[in-house]
């Protein structure tokens, strides 16, 4: 087992019916608070092939967050998407935490499956504790 302490997280909730609703009728003085354009806000996710896609909104988190940071990231995010979409309802239980594979860099798309042709796992290489 290795531990990774290079890889960022992604905090995030399911984009539903809802919530898709609400972002889309956002002000448009809003639309910074999702649209990635800034660490501090959110930034939505795909992952999935074309016919499994699901959109995840959220924030990304450099790696190592303190145990006693994860319950302000969470209200941080919730309160963010209340913001933007007053009608969509979202428990804090809806929040979940994802690694980001292929660092900040990569598209708007998390790939849970390589490519063809892709054979390295991307963001695998960083201090490791192996046991």
């Amino acid at each position: 087992m290795k531990l990774d302490k290079s890889t960022s997280l992604f905090f995030a909730t399911k984009i539903d019916s809802k919530l898709r609703e609400g972002l889309a009728l956002s002000k448009p003085g809003d639309k910074k608070y999702f649209d990635g354009s800034s660490e501090e806000f959110l930034r939505v996710m795909e992952i999935g092939d074309e016919k499994d896609k699901e959109r995840w909104v959220g924030k990304i988190i450099k790696p190592g967050p303190a145990v006693t940071e994860v319950d302000d990231i969470q209200r941080n995010i919730i309160s963010i998407l209340r913001r933007v979409a007053p009608n969509a309802r979202i428990p804090a239980s809806a929040v979940k935490i994802f690694v980001l594979q292929g660092a900040l860099a990569a598209p708007a798309v998390i790939d849970d499956e390589p490519e063809d042709g892709d054979d390295e796992v991307v963001g695998s290489s960083g201090p490791y504790i192996a046991y």
